[in-house]
């Protein structure tokens, strides 16, 4: 049974272990190891399921192909180890030190990653299936083909980190950073972003309808291609983003922002070229100095919105609802 933070009734070991001597332990039956120290050793292959490892020191150490399902890693380090293929389903690792490792195909499907640091490490190819990351640290880290079905990312710290092309549905990162971090292509439909940090972060090609955005940062993002059909964008600061048309071999592709709920969003100076904003709800938003070329704006609710200085050279305005809005030339809309 993985052991519990602070449980008092735990005795922890503080002295050098051999291998050896673990795995005679082991096979007795003993599965406290707790503060134990394996730097640096070659444990692989092992069947090491619901070991308590807790506060361990695990530096350097190879555990690629173990079975450590069920395990308590409670602030456990695992600095620099490798756990290439190494089994983790259900263990708790939360506030792990585990920096600058390789856990490439390995299946921490279901474990506690709260508070962790994996800074810098490698998820290549890993199955992170409803494994929580609340609260942890994950700058720099790569997730090429890793399967992060159902995961929590709540409060993660996620800035330079690569999710390229993953598919992310449903996922929450609410009140995540992901600034500078590779989301191109990314499948991030209905997913939960509100008051997430995108700020500089690639989102190209990427599928974000019916995504909640509420309170988002998206300053100077990457949001070409970005599919936005459904979105909400409440209270959404999105300061010189640069959002333009790209071009698929032939056809020119389109920025999609059909039935967009965006009340209250901040597009200043934005730029936005041939958008799609049929139905969308822009009431209150900030368009002040925003260029909208080419945009489809039909139907859409601009009520009591600022569009001082904002240029629609080209856009289709059909049947725009400008009730109290701040027209490009000052003036306010009857």
């Amino acid at each position: 049974m993985v052991g519990l933070e602070g449980d008092s009734n735990r005795s922890t070991k503080s002295s050098f272990m051999r291998l050896e001597e673990l795995l005679n332990s082991y096979e007795k039956g003993e599965r406290n190891f707790s503060g134990v120290e394996f730097s640096s050793e070659e444990i692989i292959g092992l069947n090491l399921i619901e070991i308590d490892f807790s506060r361990a020191n695990l530096q350097w150490v190879n555990l690629s192909g173990s079975d450590l399902s069920g395990s308590d890693l409670l602030q456990a380090d695992l600095s620099n180890s490798r756990l290439i293929g190494t089994k983790m389903i259900g263990a708790n690792l939360t506030k792990a030190n585990i920096t600058n490792s390789d856990l490439s195909w390995a299946n921490l499907s279901s474990a506690n990653l709260s508070r962790a640091d994996l800074s810098n490490s490698n998820l290549n190819n890993s199955s992170l299936i409803n494994s929580d990351f609340s609260y942890a640290k994950l700058t720099n880290c790569s997730f090429k083909n890793a399967n992060l079905t159902g995961a929590n990312f709540t409060r993660a710290d996620l800035s330079g980190a690569d999710l390229e092309g993953l598919d992310l549905t449903g996922a929450d990162f609410t009140q995540a950073d992901l600034s500078g971090a590779n989301l191109q292509g990314c499948d991030l439909s209905e997913a939960k972003l509100n008051r997430v940090c995108l700020s500089k972060c690639q989102l190209e090609k990427a599928d974000l309808s019916q995504a909640t955005l509420q309170g988002v940062n998206l300053e100077k993002a990457n949001l070409q291609g970005a599919d936005f059909r459904g979105i909400i964008l409440k209270n959404t600061y999105q300061s010189e983003v640069k959002i333009s048309k790209v071009t698929v071999k032939i056809s020119k592709k389109k920025i999609l922002f059909v039935a967009a709920l965006m009340q209250e969003v901040n597009l200043k100076k934005a730029k936005i070229r041939n958008g799609i904003f049929d139905l969308a709800n822009l009431t209150q938003a900030n368009l002040e100095e925003a260029i909208l070329q080419q945009a489809d704006l039909t139907s859409s609710d601009l009520s009591y919105s600022t569009l001082k200085n904002a240029n629609f050279r080209n856009s289709l305005l059909k049947e725009v609802v400008f009730t109290g809005a701040t027209m490009p030339d000052g003036s306010v809309h009857p």
